[in-house]
């Protein structure tokens, strides 16, 4: 009894709160810590049934007091996404419980209600600076997000009855993105870190990133201009090595004979004089190129973080190129089976996704996806647009060629091949948990085949990857 008495007075800490149902969790920890009483907790929630009375009506147009309960649910959530607005804009949760003890339910949802309103304001405003300032590179995730994902969000977002909701689909993947986040919180978070990452990408010459792209692409046998890649994680990572190869801040062109002095530098020294290096070489960057905004350095600095297990695995297996990305000649280039033809445009794509979803029968599916579907980027398209389902996956990777589903492999397990690329495994591989359906598919796929038929996607795989002794 005593310890019970000890635990039920400890503080309340907000790293023990839900920071996605950030409200709910307070209360429930206050009351466990007899912060709250039952009949405060009682008159909470009764509050909380009244304003979502509130709200059904508004959301009816006073046509009704009742929804769907899916719909009441979407809206109880709004709710309460709003009320965390204003809970967590308090430092200390403690502050938090005052203002729910002394305050109405009501006037703490207006006021969470005005942060959203005003943060989407804002947003917005920081949205059409990065629109304008945006880099002039062919990679269709970056351009599409800028240009239809971001403003798609703008157009269908609800504060009053979906506020939690995010309701687009952001390709480009950012090089440190929270994805816990949610509603326009989370686009805020999005945009802000897209512009800081776009600011550093400025700073280099567009035909230099251009050509770094294309010769990234090359290494990993992908087109660039479709990968969904991390631009500014290509160009730092370069950049880093650039300036300790002795070229200028503002140069990426990496030769193969630096490749060889940058091996020499690194291979005798150990795990933390290699940190030591690496992190002199990203503030003579800051420095080099004059930046002067806090948050961008840090970002920068982060990134240490994330190069140092990819780098140090490099140096161990004599695999630095799938690190650095030389400017040569001999980069190998693989023949992606895929037409480089032009993509569907979005009308024709929509339809061929319906005409898919048509067949019912899983061998037809795939002889129309491979009849209809000529280039890579409308095939990953077709595999992400939720009209394939269990074994329809594996019957369209029936279809491929080994080659093809090399390609394929390069793009999933992109992450390993960049690590250690000389202990690359397909079936290993395979084994790891994957981020999207179609890559969990593909994973149970790969492991179903032969040894035989193993070894020959490993051979295409790798044939891209390794680039020889130097």
């Amino acid at each position: 009894m005593r310890y019970s008495n000890i635990e039920k007075h400890t503080p309340l800490k907000r790293e023990r709160l839900d920071p996605n149902h950030y409200t709910l969790s307070l209360i429930r920890e206050a009351e466990w810590l007899g912060m709250m009483d039952k009949q405060t907790v009682d008159s909470i929630q009764k509050q909380f049934m009244v304003l979502l009375g509130d709200l059904i009506i508004k959301y009816t147009k006073g046509e009704s007091t009742s929804v769907k309960i899916e719909t009441g649910q979407r809206i109880m959530l709004s709710i309460l996404y709003c009320i965390d607005a204003c809970t967590r804009s308090f430092a200390s949760p403690q502050d938090a419980i005052n203002l729910l003890t002394l305050s109405s339910i009501k006037e703490i949802y207006q006021a969470g209600l005005e942060t959203v309103e005003s943060c989407l304001r804002e947003t917005e405003q920081s949205y059409q600076e990065i629109k304008n300032n945006k880099l002039d590179i062919p990679n269709e995730a970056y351009q599409s997000t800028i240009d239809q994902a971001l403003p798609d969000f703008f157009e269908k977002y609800d504060v009053l009855f979906s506020a939690q909701d995010t309701m687009t689909s952001i390709d480009y993947p950012l090089l440190f993105d929270d994805m816990k986040m949610q509603g326009i919180f989370y686009i805020k978070q999005y945009i802000h870190k897209l512009d800081l990452e776009t600011q550093f990408c400025r700073l280099f010459a567009p035909e230099e990133v251009t050509q770094l792209l294309y010769n990234y692409g090359r290494v990993y046998g992908i087109d660039y201009r479709e990968a969904l890649i991390n631009i500014f994680e290509i160009i730092l990572t370069n950049s880093i090595f650039s300036v300790l190869a002795g070229n200028k801040a503002s140069e990426l062109c990496i030769t193969q004979l630096q490749l060889g002095y940058l091996r020499e530098k690194f291979k005798d020294l150990a795990s933390s004089q290699c940190l030591s290096t690496i992190s002199e070489a990203v503030e003579a960057l800051i420095g080099k190129l004059e930046i002067d905004q806090p948050e961008l350095k840090k970002y920068m600095r982060d990134f240490i973080a994330v190069l140092m297990p990819r780098f140090v695995c490099a140096m161990e297996n004599n695999t630095l190129a799938n690190v650095i990305i030389l400017d040569r000649e001999e980069n190998l280039q693989v023949d992606i089976i895929f037409n480089e033809g032009d993509r569907l445009d979005n009308d024709s794509f929509c339809s061929l996704v319906e005409e898919i979803m048509e067949h019912t029968d899983p061998a037809e599916k795939a002889e129309f996806i491979s009849n209809g579907v000529q280039t890579l980027g409308d095939f990953i398209d077709v595999l992400e647009a939720d009209c394939l389902y269990g074994d329809e996956f594996r019957a369209v990777f029936d279809t491929l060629g080994d080659l093809e589903l090399s390609v394929l492999a390069r793009i999933v397990y992109m992450e390993e091949l960049r690590s250690d690329s000389s202990s690359f495994s397909l079936l290993n591989a395979a084994e790891q948990d994957a981020n999207r359906q179609w890559q969990v598919e593909y994973g149970r796929f790969v492991q179903s085949l032969s040894p035989d038929r193993l070894k020959s996607v490993e051979k295409h795989i790798l044939s891209a990857v390794q680039v020889g002794d130097f």
